[in-house]
């Protein structure tokens, strides 16, 4: 049976208008940064552009953040890529940077956690930020649905985790479990990665994520020589759009600040 059978295309799918990639600031130093599973853009614009402007002793920095392949637009779209289209965006995305600055961080928000660990573990980078990440998992139901993907219906979504009231996060409603699968791949090839990781890592997690559970912070900690650790105290899962969005922006230009 063929991917097309498997989800047939909407009939529209251009992409959300606020899932368009991110090219912003002019400083010396570089930053590509990634979103999460399901999600786009939107959900790290704010800590994007917040590390693009100077404040202070903080320089600012050239910041992109790529629209990861099958994100923005339909979960059918979604469902037809895998994880190394969404790293190879990402890689992509560090390659324009590093040909252009001596200094480049890479950042993510929750699945994009995991491409930014595995970005470090293969490329030269000068710190890692990471906002809830995701590398791994307690919820058998998880491990159990990427062994049996191809016949297993869509899933709702996992938007919105977010304690700030009417703050939402645009993302799909639903998603394949073949998205779910390829995503449990990737987390396996950055857990293979951590202990290559030679840069030091800001670990922001909140410790009211219903999303993303107490596992994968240990394992990166447990894994990696130099993690520093910062807790999102007030937040959900969508801690880049919720109260500690502040706490986030200072801590990272803090850690930007002190490694650069």
């Amino acid at each position: 049976m063929s991917l097309s059978t498997l989800f047939p295309h909407p009939a529209a799918t251009s992409v959300w208008p606020e899932a368009r990639p991110l090219h912003i600031g002019d400083g010396d130093i570089g930053v590509v940064m990634s979103h999460g599973f399901t999600g786009s853009v939107a959900s790290i614009r704010p800590w994007a552009e917040a590390l693009a402007t100077p404040a202070d002793e903080y320089p600012g920095a050239r910041v992109v953040a790529p629209r990861l392949p099958g994100h923005g637009t339909s979960w059918q779209d979604m469902a037809r890529t895998r994880w190394w289209d969404w790293f190879g965006a990402l890689e992509d995305a560090y390659l324009e940077l590093a040909a252009q600055h001596k200094t480049v961080f890479v950042a993510g928000l929750s699945m994009g956690g995991a491409l930014a660990l595995h970005l470090a573990a293969r490329h030269t980078v000068a710190g890692v930020l990471l906002v809830n990440p995701a590398v791994a998992t307690r919820d058998w139901r998880i491990k159990a649905a990427s062994k049996v993907r191809s016949f297993v219906p869509a899933q709702n979504g996992i938007a919105s985790d977010i304690a700030l009231p009417g703050a939402v996060e645009p993302a799909y409603p639903k998603f394949s479990v073949t998205s779910l699968g390829t995503m449990t791949d990737l987390w396996r090839e950055a857990r293979a990665g951590l202990r290559r990781i030679d840069a030091p890592v800001l670990l922001m997690r909140s410790p009211l994520d219903h999303v993303v559970d107490d596992l994968s912070a240990e394992i990166i900690r447990r894994e990696i020589r130099d993690v520093r650790f910062a807790s999102l105290d007030r937040s959900y899962h969508v801690a880049t759009l919720d109260y500690d969005a502040d706490v986030i922006v200072a801590e990272s230009r803090r850690f930007i600040s002190a490694v650069h």
